[in-house]
Order: structure tokens, then sequence, then C-alpha cells
């Protein structure tokens, strides 16, 4: 099936060459040559197969300036420790619908019964964080 038109581009010899991608900032639509991909800590963030790139989210703008003001926003932002092991089991369960035991909760995210613990209490907003803070945001 072929993708909807605003979102690949003409190869000019009747194809479709790469999709296009959008700006995570302007939402402006980007050729692929032009996307700018960059990475930046996001404890909110599981990658969906790769647990080695949880807590890195890859961004993709149109320009520096974009790029700049991304990184920015992400920079203020506290990075929880808790609040990517909560993305790993969430990560993990999506893939388990039917549930796991905490002993295949373990071995699906690479965590400790203790850090499964401390998830919970983060995302119940109770108690601190490995970092020392509470389970609020700034």
């Amino acid at each position: 099936m072929k993708p909807p038109e605003e979102s690949v581009v003409d190869d000019g010899l009747g194809g479709v060459s790469a999709p296009r991608a959008f700006c995570d900032l302007c939402r402006a639509s980007i050729a692929p040559e032009q996307a700018v991909n960059e990475q930046v800590k996001d404890s909110s963030f599981a990658h969906p197969f790769d647990p080695r790139q949880d807590g890195m989210r890859t961004v993709t703008v149109c320009c520096a300036d974009h790029l700049a003001e991304l990184q920015r926003q992400y920079g203020e932002r506290p990075y929880v420790t808790e609040e990517l092991w909560v993305a790993k089991i969430d990560r993990a369960m999506q893939q388990h619908r039917m549930g796991l035991s905490n002993e295949q909760l373990v071995r699906e995210t690479g965590l400790t019964l203790p850090q499964l613990e401390a998830a919970a209490r983060w995302c119940l907003g109770a108690g601190t964080g490995a970092d020392g803070r509470d389970g609020e945001e700034a």
C-alpha cells in the first residue's frame, strides 16, 4: 500500500523515495535529506525495541534553531530515573497484554524488584525518586 501523498517524496522517475519527515517543533514537512536528527535525554522515553536507547529520544527538526529550542526544552525537564523505569515497564506490558508476574517483569525490563517497586511508588506520586526528587514534576 502506498503511503499518503503528503508524506512521500516523488523521485521524479514515477516512483516514490523516502517518506518526508516532520519537524518536532513546528511540524513543518521536511525532505529526508534536509532533516536534522539528534538525541535528547528524556526519562519518559523507552525505545520500542532497543533498550540501550531508553531515555534518549530522537528528535527531528527542520533547522539548527529548532534543534536548539528542543534541546533547551528537554534540558529544562527533570530526568527522573523512576519515570524511565515506568516507561520500561509500560513497554513490557504492551508486549504482554495478558500480564506478567513480577519475575517475568524483572526479566523483560532488566529492572530489579526494588526498582519495580520504586517505579510504582513514583507513578502513584508517593515517596522520593532515586535522585531525591518527589513524584511531582517541576
